[in-house]
């Protein structure tokens, strides 16, 4: 069986910030590697120069994540890859046409549509999408739309859509301003605890399935700083159920899906709902593998799982490390 592996950060040739690469070749390995280990076949697309240029500003030999080669992975068995050449999304479209490919997974961001529009081009070849449809991204990549679901059934901060506004500072000088449009939104600040609790959703026809995979301490700094994976908690049960609660407002998820949410004593805050593999993945230790699940998964089988303890990983300089 052929599956397509697409990442954004490591696959498309943008030019991303260096913390986004690290969080996306993170998820890239941990795939690549599982779906590898469990004997399918996989095409893929890495820009060399993107992985080149950023290792080049980073001291190779002090992470082992960060041993990364455009011509080491060519020699891999069972794996294909290509450069995504002056266009990505058509590299993409044209590798699902010719290649012989039964299934395929986007790891991508839901910012301007990304995400929304990979996906689809999934769903216009005809391939078995191991991801979330895009009926289901348009709603959970959108937070505003993702708040008008959920309100009523949750906890979550208040939101609020905007119109176009100027945001300036009441003592500024010099016309200093900001321009806030509509592709953003004002919430409401919560204090909290952050978490994440990842879940396999399986919406395969009339069949709509919640498999809870595990709780996972959140490290934020202004952004995303690492995890603790599958942790305890007295409220573990409880963020569990408030989470599949906001996940079953949402039709069109699918395969791995991640819920972040604050914990402010005994409130259960949901923030967000993301249609897709988060980081998480990078510390999950779970039998059988996350790839044979999300296969598995596609063909609403009954899934069982075990979970072993989560690694713990922190970012530092340059790629992250683990505990």
């Amino acid at each position: 069986m052929k599956i397509l592996l697409f990442e954004y950060a490591v696959g498309s040739g943008e030019i991303v910030e260096n913390n986004i690469f690290e969080e996306g070749k993170l998820m890239f390995d941990k795939l690549l590697n599982s779906f590898l280990n469990d004997g399918f076949s996989v095409v893929s697309i890495v820009d060399d120069k993107t992985s080149r240029d950023y290792y080049n500003r980073s001291e190779a030999k002090s992470y082992e994540n960060r041993r990364f080669s455009f011509n080491l992975l060519k020699n891999i068995p069972n794996l294909e890859v290509y450069t995504p050449g002056k266009d990505y999304k058509s590299k993409l479209n044209e590798l699902l046409a010719n290649r012989d490919i039964d299934m395929a997974l986007i790891i991508a961001p839901e910012c301007d549509n990304i995400l929304y529009d990979l996906t689809k081009i999934v769903e216009e070849q005809n391939v078995i999408n191991l991801g979330s449809s895009s009926k289901g991204i348009k709603i959970a990549g959108n937070k505003y739309l993702t708040y008008n679901k959920i309100k009523d059934y949750v906890k979550t901060p208040k939101t609020f859509s905007l119109k176009k506004y100027i945001v300036k500072e009441v003592d500024g000088c010099g016309g200093a301003h900001q321009v806030i449009d509509e592709n953003h939104i004002i919430q409401e600040f919560v204090e909290g605890e952050s978490y994440s609790v990842s879940f396999i959703v399986q919406n395969r026809g009339s069949n709509r399935k919640i498999y809870p995979l595990c709780l996972n301490k959140q490290y934020i700094d202004e952004k995303y700083c690492g995890g603790e994976i599958n942790v305890s908690h007295p409220l573990k049960d409880k963020i569990i159920e408030e989470s599949e609660k906001a996940l079953k407002r949402i039709n069109g998820l699918n395969g791995y899906v991640g819920v972040d949410v604050l914990v402010n004593g005994d409130d259960i805050y949901i923030l967000e709902i993301n249609p897709r593999i988060t980081t998480s993945i990078a510390g999950l230790e779970i039998s059988p593998s996350l790839s044979k699940l999300l296969v598995d998964n596609v063909f609403e089988k009954e899934l069982t799982y075990k979970l072993n303890k989560g690694k713990r990983f922190m970012r530092k300089e340059f790629g992250f490390e683990f505990f």
